[in-house]
């Protein structure tokens, strides 16, 4: 793509018109869409609180031809930026290499611009749709006119309008400028394609960013230079109920490069700190180091990994089953930890304040949360808060609470007229998150002499604010009549948010894993045992899970015999709106280490926008949920994180990824659903599920790494 045509900033857009023209400096044509549609769930979970979006797609064609289309969602590696002008270059029919696409900033006309719950595309589909839809139809109506013949007779084809009765043709680029001036058509009077026609959804197209990743070039909040800037840190007490009392602060104003130090707080939605300014992030980072506190910790110093097991034990372990005489019972505790996001990009922003008003370039989720942040905590006006966004070096949900946008920005007002660009340092990046709850479920079941689950109840326990809760709304609770979910919250202050797949990334696990136990004390194949509970669900999802578990069972050659110290695993999830099954396949030494051997996952996501990308998300995702399972934990000691850096918080390397992981998708013609989470829930209790048919031993405390896998 070689195209340097820019989109122009654009304001709200006329509610009373679907569509508004202008003519550029030069000729051309942009076209920005005001759709007056009621909000999809996924537009309502963004936050839209029931309001019709604003203007959210905008594009400009050239008098040359080449076209401009503005990608509203962050990108973090989800491909967003990719599919959704995609969907924009399909209905308006122009061919993918005139395309150059450009990240919008934060901008009321696009809608919510949340990249959260796997929604990017889910919340955008129709409404990218009739943008292309509606500026196709506005050249074709410009063509028309030019040649005085019916609209009718006129179609497209690769950016160019053809009249195939006198053979006439004309590209976007000479008719833009003439389609400028036309009046919008009504969005109701503008069909989009049937999508058996769709030429470029559907197909494997490279992320617009690559060659820019892979030469280095400045994508990233982290990368962000601006003139005369400075760096800054910011520290904040290791026991999350902390605040600073009083900090050596000319001290550290003595060290190298050291340009102001000094404590922010009273600020409101700022945790209370101590900020560090510097001539580089590295002399920011060896003065905090130096930097002596005296904290105030608050209640939190007493919080301990120990005493949530104990408060768990307490709550959850004591509950009944009743059952009738005959049927077997089956008990059993999951517990996973606590999780940190560790992206490897740390979280940053930039901020610069002048004359009143603020400025950001920040790797973000939710870049509306991180205005809302800076407006409230500092006095100002949306208006004079503007926020550039830059590509995210991972996300994973970390990136929705943007409390560094707010640190920056109040960095920023106290030197007014300097940029600051502001850096967690990596052991602040894993000691201040905000992190995937911990979870025990306190499972119960019966089992009858058929094979057939006639009882089910499970005790979650949780800490208290944590997402992600459980219900007898799900599988396989759906399908057990009377099946019981109680929950129940641990007391003391973590910090928490959402991690990849919340609530569903541990949930899934532990519930998993434990009809896989109800399976074998059944005596029945795990797979027949989930086939036969889906076919009794009242859950919406059965027939779409039927068919992915079936699939994902063919690929994987579910059943073969294997070796001792191999075996298979199977999980099922039902997860923002799409459907996974991932078969896995291990193998475990007699001294206990564990290969995974192969992964396979079937996925029934809906209309799959980009191929690539589609592959992509669902093979990071059960990476990311393997590594997650085998190798992570956070604990609590005196309130204080354990775990600060990679050393004892190793993610999953090469070394022990499968060689063989493989994504198969079930063709449909439904909208998308997300994608970028889905098939992380079913990774780990797949590969946990096949550990106990290698060795006969079961996981049912997380990380596996903790658990001793030796042959007996």
């Amino acid at each position: 793509m070689n195209n340097t045509a820019e989109i122009l900033p654009t304001g709200n857009l006329d509610r009373r018109n679907f569509l508004k023209v202008t003519a550029l400096a030069g000729g051309g044509l942009v076209i920005g869409t005001y759709l007056d549609f009621g909000l999809s769930t996924a537009d309502a979970a963004f936050g839209g609180a029931g309001t019709p979006p604003d203007p959210n797609a905008f594009i400009r064609i050239s008098p040359d031809g080449k076209v401009a289309l503005m990608a509203p969602n962050s990108e973090m590696g989800q491909g967003a930026k990719t599919a959704l002008p995609m969907i924009i270059a399909e209905e308006l029919d122009v061919p993918w290499s005139s395309v150059t696409v450009y990240q919008a900033d934060l901008n009321s006309a696009y809608g919510s611009q949340s990249a959260v719950g796997s929604g990017s595309t889910t919340g955008n589909f129709t409404r990218l749709r009739q943008a292309g839809a509606m500026g196709r139809a506005m050249l074709i109506s410009a063509a028309a006119q030019k040649w005085s013949v019916p609209e009718a007779d006129c179609t497209t084809a690769n950016g160019v309008v053809l009249h195939q009765a006198s053979g006439r043709k004309a590209t976007y680029g000479e008719l833009a400028t003439a389609a400028a001036a036309l009046p919008a058509p009504a969005a109701a009077g503008v069909p989009l394609k049937n999508p058996a026609d769709f030429k470029l959804i559907g197909t494997r197209v490279a992320g617009v960013d690559n060659p820019k990743i892979v030469t280095g070039q400045s994508l990233f909040g982290i990368d962000q230079k601006l003139p005369g800037m400075l760096y800054a840190s910011y520290v904040r007490c290791p026991i999350f109920s902390g605040k600073p009392l009083s900090a050596d602060l000319d001290e550290a104003k003595k060290l190298p490069g050291v340009k102001d130090a000094f404590i922010l707080q009273g600020i409101t939605g700022l945790t209370p700190g101590v900020a560090i300014v510097a001539n580089s992030t590295w002399n920011a980072f060896n003065a905090v180091n130096k930097l002596k506190v005296q904290w105030d910790e608050g209640a939190g110093a007493n919080i301990s990994s120990v005493d949530f097991a104990n408060q768990a034990q307490t709550l959850g372990g004591s509950d009944a089953l009743p059952l009738p005489a005959g049927n077997k019972s089956v008990n059993a505790v999951y517990h996973y930890p606590l999780l940190a996001h560790a992206t490897l990009e740390p979280q940053n922003c930039t901020a610069l304040f002048k004359d009143g008003k603020m400025e950001m370039w920040c790797p973000t989720q939710v870049p509306s949360s991180g205005q809302r942040l800076v407006t409230a905590g500092l006095g100002l006006s949306a208006s004079n808060v503007t926020v550039h966004v830059t590509r995210v070096g991972g996300g994973f949900g970390r990136r929705g609470s943007n409390e560094f946008s707010l640190e920056v920005a109040a960095i920023a007002q106290k030197l007014e007229g300097t940029p600051i660009k502001l850096t967690w340092m990596r052991e602040q990046d894993m000691s201040q998150d905000n992190y995937r709850s911990n979870g025990w479920h306190f499972f119960k079941a019966g089992v009858d002499g058929a094979g057939k689950v006639v009882a089910l109840a499970d005790h979650f326990v949780k800490i208290q604010g944590g997402p992600g809760g459980m219900t007898n709304g799900e599988f396989p609770f759906s399908s057990v009549p009377g099946a019981q979910v109680k929950s129940s919250t641990l007391t003391g202050a973590v910090p928490t948010g959402y991690w990849r797949a919340p609530g569903s990334n541990g949930n899934t696990w532990a519930a998993q894993c434990f009809v896989d136990e109800l399976a074998h004390a059944a005596g029945r194949d795990p797979l027949d045992l989930r086939v036969d509970l889906l076919a009794g669900s009242a859950g919406r999802d059965s027939a779409r899970l039927n068919a992915v578990i079936k699939l994902a069972a063919e690929k994987a050659g579910w059943g073969k015999k294997l070796p001792r110290g191999s075996g298979q695993g199977i999980a099922i999830s039902a997860t923002n709106g799409a459907c996974v099954a991932i078969v896995a396949e291990v193998t475990v030494t007699p001294a206990g280490d564990l290969h995974v051997d192969k992964m396979v996952a079937a996925v029934d996501a809906g209309l799959i926008i980009n191929l690539s990308s589609a592959e992509s998300q669902v093979q990071g995702s059960m990476l990311d949920g393997l590594g997650a399972a085998w190798f992570l934990k956070i604990t609590l000691d005196k309130g204080q994180v354990e775990q600060t850096n990679f050393d004892q918080y190793p993610l999953i390397t090469i070394k022990n990824a499968p060689p063989v992981v493989e994504a198969y998708f079930v063709n449909g013609a439904a909208a998308p659903t997300g994608l970028g989470e889905p098939a992380l829930p079913p990774a780990a209790p797949a590969v946990c599920n096949a550990i106990f048919a290698a060795t006969g031993k079961r996981i049912r405390t997380l990380p596996i790494a903790g658990e001793d896998l030796k042959w007996a």
